[in-house]
């Protein structure tokens, strides 16, 4: 299955503004952060902390101080904090720009220019370590992009064969991205540093390696640790959204029969295409990313067809007229097209929890759903090893 190209945390949560509500000092340790940075003369900076209550998701921001820095760039932060923090130092009229810290009870000193993507850390092993991995990140992912930008503006001199090898490749990239952050999270000694990294993986694909990585962490069950509470929580939340899933799931299943009018009114029953592979497709006219994925279905149609593969499009259409030029514009050139013409009244949309669109069950040759929700590239690697290339 080809992935998606990464933009990862380092754009989507580091960069990202917020809200900020300022707090008060309950105790704590004691830690002074120093910094003498080039661009930041005169400038209003302020100190937060960052945690992260949302899965893949905006992080909370918490306002610890806010300083001018002198005339030379200098700036001194210094206060307590209850537990080690994730912190970043960002510039009033650049958020931009930031530094991210991880800090505790250090005396932390920071050197360097605005125009520097790596100032000088002195005096928190943890800050190197979380800026190390951050970089790394950077590194991995602008390759991933780079790679992808170039096999799409060469894809029409490499053709589909050797386009389908890079792909592999930047297929390998990706896994190799996350087999970096998987491993970080396992052997870096900070816990902040290990909430960075689980960050960095998705809920909705690496859902299993977050819950392996959670799992000592979560088993600590120290309530006191803003991390832990946090992590404890999302991951809660995102099995429960699993187990849900799990149950409404269709796999496994027999396919609900429907048996549903095509364009001149004559009913076509899902069941009577046993014996073949049937993808059970719903979609409209009027949906974009189904027009979108439409003629790689078509191709992957007239590639198996002879084979045992077939399609049954549910039209979600209120629109004869529309529905029916869809097809044609489209070359939906399979027999079985069905609608009720009641858009989103549809009873076959019912009957399978179908609440957008696209949505697709691939039936095996005895009616039992096989795969659920799949794009035409799934598809293409699933029919291939059913029915051959």
């Amino acid at each position: 299955m080809k992935k998606q190209t990464l933009f990862i945390l380092i754009a989507a949560i580091w960069l990202m503004t917020a809200g900020i509500t300022s707090c008060t000092n309950n105790g704590g340790k004691t830690f002074t952060v120093e910094g003498s940075i080039g661009g930041l003369e005169n400038a209003t900076l302020l100190l937060e902390t960052m945690t992260f209550p949302n899965m893949n998701g905006t992080p909370a921001f918490t306002a610890i101080d806010t300083v001018t820095a002198d005339p030379d760039g200098n700036f001194i932060f210094s206060g307590h904090l209850r537990e080690r923090s994730i912190c970043r130092i960002k510039m009033e009229n650049n958020p931009r720009y930031y530094l991210l810290l991880n800090i505790y009870d250090e005396k932390l000193h920071i050197s360097g220019s605005t125009n520097d993507p790596k100032p000088l850390f002195e005096g928190s092993t943890a800050t190197l370590v979380l800026n190390g991995f951050i970089d790394e990140l950077r590194n991995k992912n602008m390759e991933i992009i780079d790679f992808s930008n170039n096999v799409l503006s060469q894809s029409a001199v490499l053709g589909d064969s050797l386009t389908a090898v890079m792909n592999d490749r930047k297929d390998a990239m990706i896994d190799s991205f996350y087999a970096y952050v998987a491993n970080f999270a396992d052997t870096t000694k900070e816990l902040t540093n290990k909430i960075v990294a689980l960050e960095n993986l998705l809920y909705d694909r690496q859902f299993e390696i977050i819950k392996e990585k959670a799992a000592p962490i979560i088993a600590t069950g120290d309530t006191s640790n803003v991390y832990v509470r946090e992590l404890t929580s999302k991951v809660n939340r995102y099995q429960q959204i699993m187990d849900e899933e799990a149950a409404n799931s269709f796999l496994g299943k027999t396919a609900t029969d429907l048996n549903l009018p095509d364009p001149d009114g004559k009913p076509i029953q899902l069941s009577s295409l046993r014996g073949k592979y049937v993808l059970l497709d719903f979609w409209a006219s009027w949906c974009a990313p189904c027009r979108k994925e439409n003629p790689n279905l078509v191709a992957l149609y007239e590639q198996y067809k002879d084979k045992g593969f077939t399609v049954y499009s549910v039209s979600l259409d209120d629109n004869r007229d529309a529905w029916m030029q869809a097809i044609r514009s489209d070359k939906l050139n399979w027999p079985s097209h069905v609608s009720q013409l009641q858009k989103w009244n549809s009873s076959a949309a019912a009957a399978y929890n179908v609440t957008g669109i696209p949505a697709s069950f691939l039936l095996d040759t005895n009616g039992v759903v096989i795969a659920e929700n799949i794009r035409s590239e799934q598809l293409s690697q699933i029919l291939a090893g059913l029915l051959g290339e």
